[in-house]
């Protein structure tokens, strides 16, 4: 059963997971010998609702035109009627015996086949759905690009009137979708890129308005050139990022559908529902004969659109036999009603056999395979050595360059979007220039016409082979597309009139997208290097951007900063070059070369086609290459058989190639022999290829580890204290590594970890004369690990998990350095390191002194940890020094921390003080008068403020979303959104300013630089108020008065020598006050009723009243209305003494509250008062208990060996950190920790047995099985999960009730914001809990190990994310618990222990 993730699947399937567990129940009463009541009534309900289902479903069938959900909808469908079946039989069979064991069996398997089958229906039914809003958002994307074509106002009329219907229904389509979704990241992040949709489709408009309106001025032209291109990428984009957000689910899902939606895959697809239709008609008659024919057309329109996007033989043979459909079709429709009914059967059992063949080679086709740029690179090589040689336009040239054009258009159409369009642009553009050719052919002389055409020709050949292997990147090697995209970047640089800035733009996008993607498939010294050109690159373009838009920017400091972006693109295409050759992708490139190689060796005789010869020559080629690679990281026996091999494969390529030339020469049994020698020496070197890579282990730290273990097993050599240690680092980095894999490797190695971890045991204990025996075994028994993490792949150690933020890391480090006894922790170190680099980030972006002190504490918190590290793998290390190195490490950690806090504070007053001066002054630059002299200069300098601006606003924002103290958990992700779109928005307020400038004047102009300038104010208010949410108040008021003493300092002492200078500090000292007034007004709003808030409101208005004086006093003093300055000295005083005030309040009121005292006094007893009665005594079950023994200082359960108890774990950490008394919240997490404590024991316990081989009918031995009845002691049976569970849901809803309570009355509304956060998917969880139980208790003991396994992964998720929200919860309940002690209609207390 697939994960289910929208509100209409989760309310349908919960009544089905109600029914179903409710006969789980009876089930199991059954098999206790309980006679089984009568079921008809409880099933007639469960039956009915999955007919009515299943009617919909089939409705929804006949009229969906979903090709793949007509494919699927019958299996499925068969699937639930063959369960509703199953049902009906149990209910017959347990009515006339209640004891039938049979009957049993059929309704527990018809239970879970109703829930399995119901929830694939819907899933089905929900993918239709999302496919028809793909559809129709490729559809309005690919419309987008139409507008590069406006020329007039008529047709931008035109172009508003088709554009605009489909963006609104696909906007209203995709925010419905966004309502539909449990998953609120996804939700969110749909309607922002929806909103921005919106926003950005005006100013496409006034873009194009600008472009229609710039004619005659070829300046104004290329500027709002650039307007439009910019926004019709943003829009694009923003079209794309919808799509893939609607098409994730999980992550293999997204992978899945987005291979289906190919627009290659969707024609296949096509063409197979058309072929079954018509296959339906000839047979069955099942549609009419109008019916059919119409169904006749749609497969032949759908199979020329496959014909044309598949190259090669195959797409031949799929054209051949849809002509000859079609012309079948038109002999059929030709012969009318008078026709005889024998004409009809002979044409119709033609049209039959054409038919089942076309269905055959469209099933064996993998047109996803296929790479249309091999077919276009052919042809262009064809096309440039006519170009070269000078020769007419003869025929045959035109002949060549026409198939050239037509080939080079399928791949356009199959592409789409942008590319696509490029791409066809590219092929008008060449055709002209043959026109060209054509006509100069035939003028007597003109030779340097003539020489410039062909050189055009060639340069835009160039252009177009590049744009189809970037077009093409699924379907060939990284490295390729790097080097085309350097190539096109190249010409650029060159000024060749093929490669505009546009294209140049996207080449350098498609580059890094493509080099990003290779990332997780390499080693981590693969990745870094990779990374590190990848950045090298990006500075590269930001240079080039800076020197290209700089006030005056030179012709030879632009050519060099092009250079540069070439020599990096170069650079990084040849590192991937080999990367593709090494490493696990060399394996699998290997392995798709060899495949294809067979297939066509398979499909095509020797000479039959020249371009599938010259395929396989550049296979053979690219194949031979990387083995050698391999072969030469892989000296020794392994190497020199891969070049043996490869030797061989360049012979039998050569003796094909004298094969082909000399065919006449040649039996076919030489030409079969060297065919099959070709093949199997491809296999033996793809064999070879592989293994060697299995075993690519040498530098693990897990193979380090095993030989050193082995060593000290074979020879005693260090002592048994060294030794057993240096096993123990085995074991960790075993698990450790096994964290990435699946399950029955994950268990594999674990269980070979627990079988070391006995051996060592026995050995601690063992005397001396039978340690070397045990040595032995140890030494064995890490090689078998050794060998299961070679088998696994385990070439590399994987990364841990990501840690995006400073709260994050620390609660990491925090969890692994307050331990009593502290070990090595992968997770822990690596969020130490984390940290180390947020700090460097910071440190560089702040600079100065501070800047430093930060780099100086990073720096020793990097040595500490590297001490800790030595110290923890020193066997002689003894606690006093493990426990000094580990408080050493804390307090470093806690001063940097501390550190960057507080200047990130400071970053943030003096960037984010005047957001929107810059952008003014852009606008006024633009604004001024043609005639003036200098405003060409003085735009150019204004736009590169403007620029640099907005760049530093995002650059500490990103600091900030790492540094930042915010409780929101989306904190990092809103702040990730708001920079990403400041930064779209930015290059557009630029090219509508130019645009603006080269015609102030323009009504059009006007209003496009208003939409975007209103775009990018907007974007940088959010931004702002995200970054003000990751600064405390009292650091910002603290570092707001300090930079508003200095600048108040300067208006005083340069009112006399520079009034115009002191002008300036007051406009300053302004804008600061502005923001203090800000986030005063922020504070107030957040906090109920209080003295604290009093004071503040009034000194805020106190604020407001002194800069308005200052204003006054500022204003006479410079018209000279007053010649002292002490009443304008005494304003910006009294401004500068209210913000300290403020200052000081809110730093009191932030100020942490004084511990409470050790110990009480005493109360005096009064003689009237009466002794209370005795406290009854507390419960004894076993909760009470358990909470007594929990010890929060013990070390967490394996997150990868045990994910539930290792949450549950956190979570009991968590609540034990209070004392339950007048808490029901904290009560009922703690009972929540512990009942899934007791599921996961019990989940563990039946696995077990499972793995030994028991069901349900049989009793267990006792020697085999004693271990796991105390794990299983607490459930017997599914129905204590069931109820288990419901027991859950019950106490989540109490934790709801309470938390709901505690945000209804806290005044402070982040706090309430914040809670809302963390409660909102316990709803949701709770939800999936409750059918995930379901699942679970039907796939059970079921003779089903993989749906078992299925429902255990999917209820771990559920108990890991319910965990963490309940947790979440608790810590923002207690966050705003303390800001209403005073509230009496709250009766929860969070009293933490001490």
């Amino acid at each position: 059963m697939s994960a289910f993730h929208t509100k209409t699947i989760a309310s349908v399937l919960e009544p089905v997971a109600l029914q179903v567990s409710q006969l789980v129940v009876l089930y199991e009463a059954g098999q206790q010998g309980q006679a089984m009541p009568d079921l008809m009534a409880p099933i007639k309900v469960v039956l009915d609702c999955v007919s009515n289902l299943a009617k919909v479903a089939e409705s929804t069938a006949r009229q969906s035109n979903d090709a793949i959900f007509i494919r699927d909808f019958p299996s499925a469908m068969d699937a639930v009627n063959s369960s509703s079946a199953l049902l009906n039989n149990a209910v017959i069979e347990l009515r006339s015996d209640p004891f039938s064991s049979q009957g049993r069996r059929k309704l527990i398997e018809g239970a879970k086949g109703i829930l399995t089958g119901t929830c694939d229906l819907l899933l089905m039914y929900d993918e239709s759905e999302v496919r028809k809003i793909v559809k129709n958002c490729e559809a309005v994307k690919s419309y987008f690009p139409v507008c590069l074509e406006i020329n007039t106002p008529d047709d931008l009329v035109f172009y508003i009137k088709n554009l605009t219907p489909g963006l609104t229904q696909v906007c209203g389509a995709v925010i419905n979708r966004a309502e539909e979704l449990l998953h609120k990241p996804y939700a969110d992040i749909l309607r922002r890129e929806t909103d921005q949709l919106k926003k950005f489709s005006p100013m496409l408009i006034g873009a194009s308005k600008s472009l229609i309106s710039a004619k005659g001025n070829e300046e104004l032209r290329n500027a709002a050139q650039q307007n439009l291109d910019t926004t019709l990428d943003k829009m694009v984009a923003n079209m794309k990022e919808i799509i893939r957000v609607l098409l994730l689910k999980d992550p293999d899902y997204g992978a899945k559908i987005i291979a289906d939606f190919h627009p290659l895959a969707l024609a296949k697809d096509a063409v197979l529902a058309d072929c079954n239709r018509i296959k339906d008609w000839l047979t069955n008659d099942k549609l009419s004969d109008p019916e059919g024919l119409k169904c006749v057309g749609e497969l032949v329109q759908a199979g020329k659109e496959l014909a044309a996007g598949v190259t090669g033989v195959p797409g031949e043979e799929i054209g051949e036999v849809v002509k000859t459909i079609d012309d079948i079709r038109s002999d059929l429709a030709a012969l009318g009603d008078s026709a005889s009914e024998s004409d009809k059967a002979a044409l119709k059992k033609t049209l039959l056999d054409n038919v089942q063949k076309l269905d055959k080679i469209v099933k064996n086709t993998d047109v996803l395979a296929s790479t249309p740029s091999g077919a276009v690179s052919r042809r262009i090589e064809d096309a440039k050595k006519w170009a070269t040689c000078g020769e007419a336009l003869t025929d045959t040239a035109k002949e060549n360059l026409a198939d050239l054009l037509t080939t080079s258009r399928a791949v356009a159409k199959a592409t789409g979007g942008k590319e696509g369009a490029m791409i066809e642009s590219t092929c008008n553009k060449i055709d002209e220039l043959i026109k060209d050719a054509g006509r100069l052919d035939l003028e007597i002389g003109n030779m340097k016409d003539k020489s410039d055409n062909r050189a055009r020709i060639l340069a835009w050949l160039d252009q177009l082979d590049n744009q189809v292997k970037m077009a093409d990147s699924n379907n060939i090697l990284p490295s390729d597309v790097v080097k085309a995209g350097a190539k096109q970047l190249s010409e650029w640089s060159k000024d060749s009139p093929a490669v505009t800035d546009a294209n140049a733009s996207h080449a350098y996008q498609k580059v890094l997208d493509v080099a990003r993607t290779v990332l997780p498939g390499l080693s981590s010294t693969e990745r870094e290097q990779v990374e590190k050109l990848v950045g090298e690159c990006e500075n590269a373009m930001k240079a080039y951007q800076a020197v290209a838009q700089g006030p005056v920017p030179s012709e030879a400091a632009v050519k060099r900063a092009q250079a540069d972006l070439v020599t990096a693109v170069n650079k990084l295409g040849n590192l991937l070059e080999r990367t593709d050759m090494t490493g696990d992708n060399a394996a699998e490139n290997v392995t798709t070369g060899v495949e294809r190689l067979c297939d066509l060796l398979d499909s095509h005789k020797v000479g039959e086609n020249d371009n599938v010869e010259e395929s396989i020559r550049d296979t053979v080629e690219k194949v031979t290459n990387i083995g050698r690679a391999v072969a030469h990281h892989n000296t020794g026996p392994e190497g020199n058989n891969i070049n043996n091999l490869c030797d061989e494969i360049k012979k039998f390529s050569a003796q094909r190639n004298w094969i082909l030339k000399n065919k006449d020469k040649v039996s076919p049994a030489q030409i079969q022999e060297n065919t099959g020698n070709l093949k199997r020496s491809l296999k033996e070197l793809e064999k070879a290829i592989n293994e060697v890579e299995r075993d690519r282990d040498d530098n693990t730290e897990l193979v380090s580890a095993v030989g050193a273990a082995q060593e000290w097993a074979a020879t005693g050599k260090g002592g048994d204290a060294e030794g057993t240690a240096t096993v123990g680092k085995v074991i960790s980095q075993s698990r450790y590594l096994a964290r990435g894999l699946n399950t029955k490797d994950k268990r594999e190695i674990f269980d070979l970890c627990q079988e070391l971890e006995d051996l060592i045991d026995e050995y601690n204990r063992a005397p001396e004369a039978r340690k070397r025996a045990l040595r032995t075994q140890i030494s064995e028994k890490m090689a078998q690990i050794k060998a299961a993490a070679r088998k696994a792949n385990l070439a590399a150690t994987p990364s841990s998990a990501e840690v995006i933020g400073f709260p994050e890391c620390a609660e990491i480090i925090d969890d692994w350095l307050d331990r009593d006894t502290i070990t090595r922790n992968p997770q822990g170190e690596k969020a130490v390191e984390d940290i180390i680099d947020m700090a460097a980030a910071l440190s560089n972006n702040i600079g100065g002194e501070v800047g430093e002190a930060i780099k100086i504490q990073k720096d020793k918190v990097s040595k500490l940890l590297k001490n800790l590290q030595n110290v923890l793998d020193n066997p002689k290390s003894t606690p006093e020094q493990k426990a000094k190195a580990k408080e050493e490490l804390k307090d470093a950690i806690s001063e940097l921390k501390k550190l960057c806090n507080d200047h990130l504070a400071a970053k943030v007053v003096d960037t984010f003080v005047d957001i929107t001066g810059p952008i003014l002054e852009l606008q006024a630059a633009a604004l001024a008068p043609l005639e003036s002299a200098e405003k060409a200069e003085r735009f150019k300098e204004k736009a590169a403020d403007f620029s640099l601006h907005a760049e530093k606003l995002c650059r500490v924002a990103e600091i900030a979303a790492d540094v930042g103290c915010d409780e929101d958990p989306h904190r990092h992700d809103n702040i990730k959104l708001s920079i990403e779109a400041l930064r779209d928005a930015t290059p557009l307020v630029v090219y509508s300013a130019k645009t603006l400038s080269l015609n102030p004047t323009l009504e059009h102009a006007n209003e496009n630089f208003d939409l975007v300038k209103q775009q990018w104010v907007s974007e940088a208010v959010r931004l702002r108020s995200d970054v003000d949410k990751c600064v405390k108040p009292s650091d910002f008021m603290v570092e707001s008065e300090r930079k508003v003493k200095e600048e108040v300092d300067e208006a005083k002492r340069l009112i006399g020598p520079s009034p115009k200078d002191a002008l300036v500090k007051v406009s300053m000292v302004q804008k600061i006050t502005n923001r203090v007034i800000e986030v005063a007004d922020n504070e107030l709003e957040n906090i109920g009723p209080c003295e604290y808030k009093t004071k503040l409101q009034a000194e805020k208005t106190n604020l407001e009243n002194d800069i308005k004086a200052t204003a006054q006093a500022t204003n006479d003093l410079v018209q000279r209305k007053t010649a002292s300055p002490d009443a304008y000295n005494q304003s910006l005083t009294n401004v500068h003494m209210t913000i300290s005030r403020m200052k000081d309040e809110v730093v009191g009121f932030y100020l942490p509250l004084p511990p409470l005292p050790e110990a009480f006094p005493e109360p005096v007893p009064e003689e009237t008062e009466e002794n209370p009665p005795p406290r009854p005594p507390g419960p004894t079950d076993d909760e009470s208990e358990e909470e007594d023994t929990f010890d929060v200082n013990a070390p967490p359960p394996d997150p990868v060996e045990a994910p539930i108890e290792h949450a549950a774990f956190k979570l009991r950490q968590e609540t034990a950190k209070f004392v339950e008394e007048d808490n029901d919240m904290i009560t009922a997490a703690r009972k929540i920790a512990q009942k899934f404590q007791q599921m996961a024991k019990y989940t563990k316990g039946r696995r077990e047995i499972l793995e030994l081989g028991q069901t349900d009918q049989e009793e267990p031995p006792r020697c085999s099985t004693s271990s796991l009845h105390s794990e299983k002691s607490e459930f017997s049976s599914m129905t204590d999960m069931i109820q288990t569970c419901r027991e859950i849901i019950a106490l989540t809803k109490t934790i709801q009730k309470h938390a709901g309570m505690i945000s209804t009355n806290c005044p402070d509304k982040r706090l309430i914001y914040s809670l809302s956060n963390s409660m909102e998917p316990i709803g949701m969880l709770s939800q999936q809990l409750n059918i995930i139980a379901s699942v679970k208790a039907a796939a059970t003991g079921r003779y089903d190990e993989a749906a078992e396994v299925e429902a255990d992964e999917m209820l771990t998720i559920n108990a890991q994310n319910l965990m963490k929200s309940v947790r979440d919860t608790v810590r923002a309940s207690e966050a705003c618990s303390v800001k209403m002690l005073s509230n009496p209609n709250v009766k929860l207390q969070f009293k933490r222990r001490k």
